[in-house]
């Protein structure tokens, strides 16, 4: 079995409302700094500014910073989707494999990749039904 996953996203449900999740955090993160930044250059820089000159004197100064950050949001998500798919990917082949074994059909020994999570979900499964997995025989 190829250790490459060729699926993206495995569980749309739980990863896609992971990937909400982030987004919404990162663009709260945005408008606090925003207000933060605008409270700080009326009280402490621009005290007689008009909205107009603090929104430019802000844009002037941190544009880099929030160009930067808006460039990583994408490698964040992408970061998000491959971790998340180390539990989504093991959750989805048991629940596969306790689907088949439910109808009477015969289960193949369950196995995870090695970088996957709850690998001894894998192990539990095969004890209950017993099946030995070729990860499982080797010590």
């Amino acid at each position: 079995m190829s250790s490459r996953r060729l699926t993206k996203l495995i569980d749309q449900e739980v990863q896609g409302g992971l990937l909400r999740k982030v987004i919404t955090h990162w663009g709260l993160l945005y408008l606090a700094n925003t207000i933060a930044l605008f409270v700080w250059l009326s009280l402490f820089e621009l005290h007689d500014a008009t909205w107009s000159e603090l929104f430019g004197a802000a844009i002037e100064r941190y544009f880099p910073v929030i160009v930067v950050s808006i460039a990583l949001l994408p490698a964040f998500l992408w970061d998000t989707i491959r971790l998340t798919n180390r539990f989504a990917g093991p959750i989805r082949r048991l629940r596969s494999a306790l689907a088949n074994a439910a109808r009477g059909e015969k289960v193949e020994p369950l196995h995870f990749r090695t970088n996957d999570y709850w690998r001894e979900i894998a192990s539990d499964f095969n004890t209950l039904t017993g099946t030995k997995s070729s990860q499982e025989a080797t010590p």
